[in-house]
């Protein structure tokens, strides 16, 4: 990743390209993956009323985040890295951005509900997972995590 900004409505079909690709390749059916689309994908809306940075190598959209406030805490609604980058530290810098970002706007933590397979990331990277949430896509059991971000400022390794 070389460049980490804002993402912009004219971004919005990339994301949820991106954010398609990276999902279905966990070998969810065409069934999950249709409902996926209709029901959690990124909006210009969600894009319009909360943070939500995009990673770019040149023109070639990498990886984005997303949160948003929900209650009186923050929720990480979008983690995505384009799946031939998986397992190439684009992640961890991905989530560097994001932590850097919360503590720099004084959020002290942030809770997330994750795929199975990707509770080992999130746990490398710091997150507590405290229990399990109903997925709103197809109500199974999907690992739900908290996460502090470290007032000064170190990382997971």
């Amino acid at each position: 990743m070389q460049k980490i900004s804002p993402a912009c409505p004219a971004d919005v079909p990339y994301l949820r390209s991106l954010a398609h690709d990276s999902e279905a390749h966990w070998g969810y059916s065409p069934e999950f993956m249709e409902k996926f689309d209709q029901d959690f994908n990124i909006t210009a809306s969600f894009l319009e009323e909360n943070p939500v940075f995009a990673a770019y190598s040149g023109q070639i959209l990498d990886a984005f985040w997303g949160m948003r406030q929900s209650g009186q805490g923050w929720e990480l609604e979008y983690f995505y890295v384009a799946e031939p980058l998986l397992g190439k530290g684009y992640g961890k810098s991905l989530w560097l951005h994001l932590t850097d970002w919360c503590r720099s706007h004084q959020i002290a933590s942030f809770q997330f509900v994750t795929s199975h397979q990707a509770i080992g990331f999130y746990e490398k990277m710091g997150a507590v997972q405290e229990g399990m949430a109903v997925s709103s896509i197809d109500g199974r059991e999907i690992p739900h995590f908290y996460y502090e971000i470290p007032a000064d400022g170190r990382h997971a390794r």
